[in-house]
């Protein structure tokens, strides 16, 4: 059984790993543990948590939030991840795999907007505001990146009940991992690459 760690950006994400991903790579031969950094993510910070996983697990892996990394400058995601996988000894380059969420976890939600919306008891208006952002972004994965159309701001004005860290990892629950893959290629992408690590 390989030991994978995934540093998480907060609470929400730790969740999701222990919930969702810890069982589905469980049959894959992989023991998947979250491990929370609570917000306000920057190349320092990641810096300072690095060592300590790469000391305690076989693998490491990331889920951060590409809206409002901090520092992030102008580095599209690809790059922002070309420099975190650089905070690392080449040597260690080989067990360690960054992923950035684009834009954000709620991009997820927005990937199922059925189950969203019945999770949530939203009414039909809601369910066709989700799908027209999704239809005009051009994807769940490209639900944006301002202060007042990102993925968590569009489900607070949609949802007034809405608490991230308690309803987003039991939505993607009920949807299941498989429809969320097939509307999130690259969220898709880097569960492929964490299923193949014992090949």
């Amino acid at each position: 059984m390989i030991r994978l760690g995934i540093s998480t950006e907060g609470a929400t994400e730790r969740e999701f790993v222990s919930r969702v991903l810890r069982p589905h790579l469980a049959a894959f031969g992989i023991q998947a543990t979250g491990v929370d950094l609570r917000g306000n993510i920057s190349l320092d910070k990641i810096r300072h948590a690095l060592p300590a996983m790469l000391g305690s697990f076989d693998v490491v892996s990331s889920m951060y939030d590409f809206y409002k990394f901090k520092g992030r400058d102008n580095r599209s995601i690809d790059e922002l991840e070309a420099a975190i996988l650089a905070l690392v000894s080449q040597e260690q380059q080989a067990r360690f795999i960054p992923y950035v969420q684009r834009y954000e976890f709620e991009a997820l939600l927005f990937s199922v907007p059925e189950q969203t919306v019945s999770w949530l008891q939203g009414s039909a208006a809601t369910l066709v505001n989700m799908q027209e952002a999704v239809r005009r972004c051009g994807s769940a994965e490209l639900v944006n990146d301002s202060p007042q159309t990102s993925p968590s701001h569009r489900m607070k004005s949609l949802f007034a009940g809405y608490d991230k860290k308690l309803h987003g990892p039991d939505i993607v629950e009920l949807a299941g991992l498989a429809a969320i893959r097939s509307e999130c290629p690259r969220f898709d992408g880097w569960l492929s690459r964490l299923e193949s690590l014992v090949d």
